[in-house]
This record gives structure tokens, C-alpha cells and sequence, in this order.
């Protein structure tokens, strides 16, 4: 397992199932959702977030959509658009194939991401984002 009792976790918006045990409300959650662990009295905060497997953390390049040529558009035509650029803050250890050996990862911190739309899982630390591996489509 990737955590230890008492870590900090933040896992996704839609990962996990709620039970009640002992009249107290718990989410069990595999260790595949997490996305990012605090270790154990930490605050949750970039510095402190540790990443696991094969995620990785990116801060999300926000960009502003400008219209120009003097044609009004009807809002309900416009296309919702979301970033999917972003500069890699830090990288999880990989994941481990069949024959148990570490695959290590592609890209390092600094580096620039092209990730699949819709693929970004926010964790609450500011404007970064989680990213699968799998869901990386280039680096530069």
C-alpha cells in the first residue's frame, strides 16, 4: 500500500463508497484512486503533497479565449473549453508491470504536458492538477 494510517489523502471527485461504521461515515477508496497523499500530521500543501504511482502533478496553464472580427455569437453556440497544458511540479514513482519491476516515468518536473481533455483530476492546493500517465499525450 501506498499510504499509511493517518496520511492525508485526496482521491477523486468521484472515486470511492461511503458506508457507515460504528455510527461514524467512512469512504472506502483503492489504492488506484488516490492521487496524491499528505504524510501523517501535515499540512496539505504543495510542498508537502506526495504523489503516487504513475500520477503526476501539473500546474494547469490557464488561457483566455479572445473574440475578434466583430461577429456576435449566441453563447449557447460557443464551444466550453478547458486547458489541457500544464508544467510538471512532481512526478509519482511509476507503476509496476506484471514481472514486478518499477516502470519509471517519462517526464520530470519542469517539464511542459499536452494531456487529454477532460483528464485533469483537481486536488485542493491551488491551480494544480492530476494527471495519469496514460492520459499524457506529449511533453515538450
Amino acid at each position: 500500500m501506498p499510504v499509511s494510517v493517518g496520511d492525508g489523502l485526496s482521491f477523486g471527485k468521484f472515486g470511492g463508497e461511503e458506508v457507515k461504521y460504528n455510527g461514524a461515515t467512512h469512504t472506502l477508496i483503492r489504492d488506484d484512486d488516490i492521487l496524491v497523499k499528505y504524510p501523517a500530521g501535515s499540512e496539505r500543501t504543495l510542498e508537502h503533497a506526495e504523489v503516487i504511482w504513475d500520477n503526476v502533478l501539473v500546474k494547469v496553464v490557464k488561457h483566455e479565449i479572445a473574440e475578434t472580427g466583430g461577429i456576435l455569437i449566441a453563447a449557447t453556440t460557443k464551444k466550453a473549453t478547458v486547458s489541457s497544458v500544464g508544467e510538471v511540479l512532481k512526478v509519482g514513482p511509476g507503476r509496476y508491470a506484471f514481472n514486478g519491476e518499477l516502470m519509471e516515468m517519462d517526464v520530470v518536473p519542469g517539464d511542459f504536458v499536452k494531456f487529454r481533455d477532460f483528464a485533469a483530476q483537481e486536488v485542493e492546493i491551488g491551480d494544480v492538477a492530476v494527471i495519469r500517465m496514460n492520459d499524457l499525450l506529449a511533453k515538450f
